[in-house]
């Protein structure tokens, strides 16, 4: 940590405090980017020239980067929280940009998952007794929470029907307790009386609850909010925060999955459900658990493609070197994963490139008549992967030779 979050974050003044959550935020989205999470010139610029100079700067001049953060964590809303710490030009140029335009409300309504609910089971169905589970939620209506007013423009957007992450309060009350993050529900357009009718729900095997909030109590992230509200709640969610919950989701299940000495057999039939099979609630969180292994990829490995050694970013995709099967417990290890280009990527998906488990030497089917990707025979992959899930994977590379 520099010198100058540690001032920031030690400091009397609230505006510092804030300054830093706000710091930390945008290294969290630079993070979950794959991106280096430095801060360029602003600790530099803060200890020179100070808070308020900075701030009004980069309101003033519209610095990049405003839109790729959560609008609450930037320089523009630290000005409107504090204002009489800076002029009525920056003022007004803080209230300009913060403005909900229409492209911000059309990113918003091609989200997958928009919303995050918080709420118990009761003040949902309003019935005692009303299990967790798509028997008992599918075709019932709902009573949603309430938006908080800063986030009433989303309303229109519940009318239109949505998807939510949905949390379960924790805390018992008329007898019954919830588990936390419980489930990813797509609901019906919300009506008049703000009832929607759930059509479909992906409901979390491990549910995570009280060690996610204490894990971010009080940092400014956007479960810790979740912490401070007591109330149920419905909020408007950003596709980062989205990535970040699931993957807590995933997390806590391969730890489980650890400390209970799981060892799946790869050719079980179970394992091998197919995405396509599922439903389309199913496959969006399917999407969402690929984006967030990507990210855990791009974190832990070489920012390279296994096979051929791009180093290109933006071309990377992870692969699950086991099919991205819905019951098989060991698919988001990192050890079942290659960051590989694009097009290699389809080849490895196809069986028509793999990699030799004894020898990890890279092999390419006959059927490959392009030089280019010929030329890859014989490289070494040096990335640590699962010997079982390059097994798997070479036993249908064979296969397709036959």
């Amino acid at each position: 940590m520099s010198e100058v979050m540690k001032n920031l974050r030690g400091s009397v003044d609230p505006l510092e405090n804030d300054l830093a959550r706000v710091y930390e935020h945008w290294q969290e989205v630079k993070r979950s980017q794959g991106q280096r999470a430095g801060l360029g010139y602003e600790p530099r610029d803060i200890k020179t020239l100070g808070p308020e100079s900075v701030i009004s700067s980069r309101v003033l001049n519209a610095s990049a980067g405003f839109e790729e953060v959560d609008s609450d964590q930037s320089y523009e809303a630290l000005v409107l929280k504090y204002p009489d710490r800076f002029t009525p030009d920056v003022i007004a140029a803080a209230q300009e940009r913060l403005k909900l335009g229409a492209s911000k409300v059309d990113q918003f309504r091609r989200q997958d998952i928009q919303f995050f609910a918080k709420s118990r089971s009761i003040e949902l169905f309003k019935e005692h007794g009303i299990q967790p589970s798509i028997e008992s939620w599918v075709a019932r209506y709902a009573h949603l929470p309430e938006l908080h007013k800063d986030n009433s423009y989303a309303d229109e957007i519940l009318t239109k029907g949505f998807r939510s992450l949905v949390w379960l309060h924790e805390q018992e009350k008329d007898g019954e307790r919830g588990r936390g993050l419980t489930a990813v529900v797509e609901f019906g357009p919300m009506q008049l009386d703000r009832r929607a009718q759930v059509l479909d729900a992906v409901f979390f095997e491990r549910p995570i609850g009280k060690e996610l909030l204490e894990a971010h109590k009080d940092d400014g992230t956007f479960i810790s909010r979740i912490d401070a509200s007591r109330h149920s709640r419905i909020w408007p969610i950003s596709s980062i925060d989205v990535d970040s919950l699931l993957s807590a989701v995933r997390e806590k299940a391969h730890k489980i999955a650890e400390y209970e000495n799981l060892n799946p057999d790869p050719h079980d039939p179970l394992n091998l459900e197919k995405i396509e099979d599922t439903t389309a609630l199913r496959q969006v969180v399917l999407r969402r658990y690929q984006g967030a292994f990507r990210q855990a990829l791009l974190r832990k490995r070489p920012k390279r493609c296994a096979i051929t050694g791009t180093n290109e970013v933006s071309v990377l995709e992870a692969a699950h070197i086991i099919p991205y099967a819905e019951r098989f417990a060991d698919r988001d290890k990192q050890e079942n994963g290659l960051l590989l280009r694009s097009d290699i990527h389809k080849l490895f998906d196809a069986h028509l490139i793999s990699i030799n488990p004894e020898t990890r030497e890279i092999e390419v089917s006959d059927r490959i008549e392009s030089s280019d990707y010929l030329n890859l025979r014989g490289g070494i992959v040096s990335d640590e992967v699962s010997q079982k899930s390059l097994s798997f994977h070479f036993e249908n590379f064979q296969k397709q030779r036959l």
